[in-house]
């Protein structure tokens, strides 16, 4: 084989498995969040049934009834009897102190991130230094105040690929940079580890 032939070869080698690498890594992440979440779940459900009623040890079938018992959540709280037991508990966590502070936190935060109908207080995406100066991290403008006489925005910076997960920084009026993402791409390139993303972020 002439060294022309055995480059072409090694070219066309090359783009096949860069080709199989973009669509296996964006597969790999969503199943590895996905399996992650389920597990997690998993693992706080499946110990409290087998107390109620004998559960057999099969192969998969925690993440089965992980599924169906998600599913079912979805379903009740969709009716009017669902929304009134949710109240319910809702009302119920509100009396215990550290509890309803946590439980809150999460349930808004998850209500910002991926409520689709538009109604989360997270309403902009953002530009800020973090964790340093010279590094820039996504976030999304939860509040504004006012410090000392300068105004600040409270900004909710999320990790990756878990954004549930992150931290509140006090940041001055002119070091955000506002972009024109919305907060449903910002998600996406948070949740893929920055994998998905835009061509390009523009400051308004």
């Amino acid at each position: 084989m002439s060294d022309y032939r055995k480059k072409v070869l090694i070219v066309r080698l090359r783009d096949i498995f860069l080709t199989g690498l973009f669509v296996f890594i964006p597969i790999a992440i969503t199943v590895w969040i996905v399996v992650w979440l389920l597990a997690f779940v998993n693992n706080l459900v499946l110990p409290i049934l087998r107390y109620i009623m004998p559960i057999p040890n099969i192969p998969g079938i925690g993440l089965l009834i992980t599924l169906i018992l998600i599913f079912i959540i979805g379903l009740i709280a969709q009716n009017y009897f669902g929304k009134k037991v949710i109240s319910l508990w809702d009302s119920i966590i509100n009396r215990i102190p550290i509890v309803r502070s946590i439980y809150l936190a999460v349930k808004q935060l998850m209500e910002n991130l991926f409520n689709q109908k538009g109604k989360g207080k997270f309403k902009e995406t953002v530009l800020v230094e973090f964790p340093r100066k010279g590094m820039y991290s996504i976030g999304f403008i939860a509040n504004k105040t006012e410090v000392d006489g300068e105004i600040y925005y409270l900004v909710y910076v999320p990790t990756a690929p878990n954004p549930t997960s992150g931290y509140t920084v006090f940041v001055k009026e002119n070091d955000v940079i506002h972009t024109d993402m919305s907060v449903e791409d910002a998600t996406k390139i948070i949740l893929s580890g920055g994998i998905v993303s835009r061509d390009s972020i523009k400051s308004e």
